[in-house]
């Protein structure tokens, strides 16, 4: 059985997805947090929101055949390096966000961030700072999002 240590209590894996989706957030309180805590990282909420949105519908609940968990569909390595617990909705939000701002800073574009957000950043740089074929889908579907949102008013 997988045990780990969360907010310094060691639990099982099981027993934390069983209680974690008792209280699960609803898709209303997950975009709310991702725009506050967008807006308090000075990051747009709309393509942050875009991103989860395509990641996981805004489900914390969500694993992927990856292994990659939660709104942010996070590997749990990538959120480990950045100091945050991918099982935590909160941590996961911030992690999530923290990336793709890593991503925008290192690239210069929400488009290409977007595609490192997805491939990483090795798979851009390889591709001489170009999406690659295969984030194309992925990078289009994103932007789509975001234009929605920022004509909604976000």
């Amino acid at each position: 059985m997988r045990e780990f240590i969360y907010k310094g209590v060691l639990i099982s894996f099981v027993y934390f997805m069983a209680i974690n989706s008792l209280f699960a957030a609803s898709t209303d309180e997950v975009k709310q947090n991702i725009i506050n805590q967008a807006k308090s990282m000075g990051v747009e909420p709309a393509i942050v929101l875009s991103i989860a949105k395509t990641e996981s519908g805004f489900r914390q609940d969500i694993k992927s055949a990856g292994g990659h968990i939660g709104v942010f569909q996070l590997s749990p390595a990538t959120a480990k390096n950045m100091g945050y617990n991918p099982y935590d909705l909160d941590d996961n939000i911030k992690a999530g966000i923290t990336y793709y701002k890593s991503m925008y800073k290192m690239f210069g574009s929400m488009e290409l961030a977007v595609a490192a957000y997805n491939s990483g950043p090795v798979a851009i740089q390889r591709n001489n700072n170009t999406i690659p074929h295969h984030s194309k889908h992925f990078v289009h579907r994103i932007m789509n999002d975001y234009k929605q949102y920022k004509s909604a008013g976000l």
